[in-house]
């Protein structure tokens, strides 16, 4: 049933959206258009993550149409109220790029894993794929999440490295020199989680940076593993130091409150209370070009699916 009303609501939309500029017979467009769909943040220290992804897929495909779409609807009205900026949802967003011309698009999740937002997304899109005629797309492929094979996962763990020795103290980050001592200094990441089976992907990375790093961890706010599953290992490692990082694209409320924040249930506070000396990073995943080039390679091989 749900698939069937998401179908109806995509014809709705490209029905209503695409006539608009008296466009029935426009002819389609040459370039492509690459729609990057993400959660949302409504934090406006959080945009830099969304600004460098922006940035990096400008570079890497400088003819395509760059397009943003909002899976939140909360934030995106959120947004309307206090801005007066409106940020399309997949669906309308996927309408006007229809009504514009353009026939060849991918849709590329930015989503850390393949949950419950994506799986909406992709709802959408293959709703709309089922149309046929003008107001049809040529080729409407979905781009990767972040963590989908092996591989992505080794080049996640990768990436993130260049970030360990690096801390935030207000809006400054800072750097230093000489790696960090590992006897001494835990990392720990913080995901999001859900209750979606995709969660699965949290375990997996976390046993992957295990291997790769020496007290590195991770764990989530929603999901496993979590808050007393990191605090066991950071115990069992013996240091006393600890650096707090979100394992999200955008450091956003979670990464704000939950993470960082002085209330006495983030992990900032729990972790001071058990004695540690805490410091963290507050970086987006987004802010990191070895990251966001992870993605664009989802969208290339989403190009190469074309016909």
């Amino acid at each position: 049933m749900k698939r069937l009303l998401v179908g109806m609501a995509a014809m709705l939309a490209l029905a209503f959206l695409a006539p608009v500029n008296g466009a029935m017979d426009r002819p389609a467009k040459e370039s492509p258009a690459i729609l990057l769909v993400m959660f949302g943040t409504s934090y406006p220290e959080a945009q830099a993550a969304y600004e460098n992804i922006e940035r990096i897929y400008k570079t890497e495909f400088p003819d395509a149409k760059i397009q943003i779409a909002f899976t939140s609807d909360y934030i995106k009205r959120k947004i309307q109220e206090r801005d007066n900026i409106s940020i399309d949802n997949p669906l309308t967003a996927l309408a006007r790029l229809n009504d514009e011309g353009y026939a060849n698009v991918v849709v590329q999740s930015l989503h850390v894993i393949p949950g419950e937002e994506f799986h909406d997304m992709a709802n959408i899109v293959e709703s709309i794929k089922s149309i046929d005629g003008k107001f049809g797309f040529k080729n409407l492929i979905i781009g990767a999440s972040l963590l989908t094979s092996r591989d992505d996962y080794l080049n996640v763990s990768a990436a993130l490295s260049k970030q360990f020795d690096e801390y935030t103290t207000g809006t400054e980050r800072i750097s230093h020199k000489n790696p960090r001592n590992a006897d001494e200094t835990a990392i720990v990441f913080m995901g999001h989680g859900t209750e979606h089976p995709a969660n699965s992907a949290y375990s997996q990375m976390a046993n992957i940076l295990a291997a790769d790093y020496k007290n590195v961890f991770l764990g989530t706010v929603e999901g496993y593993p979590t808050y007393d599953e990191v605090l066991a290992e950071l115990k069992e490692a013996k240091v006393k130091n600890v650096r707090l990082m979100p394992f999200m694209v955008v450091a956003g409320d979670h990464a704000l409150n939950d993470l960082t924040g002085n209330e006495s249930d983030s992990w900032k506070s729990m972790l001071e209370k058990e004695g540690f000396k805490v410091d963290f990073n507050l970086m987006g995943m987004g802010e990191n070009d070895d990251i966001t080039k992870i993605f664009v390679r989802h969208t290339k091989d989403a190009f190469e699916k074309f016909h």
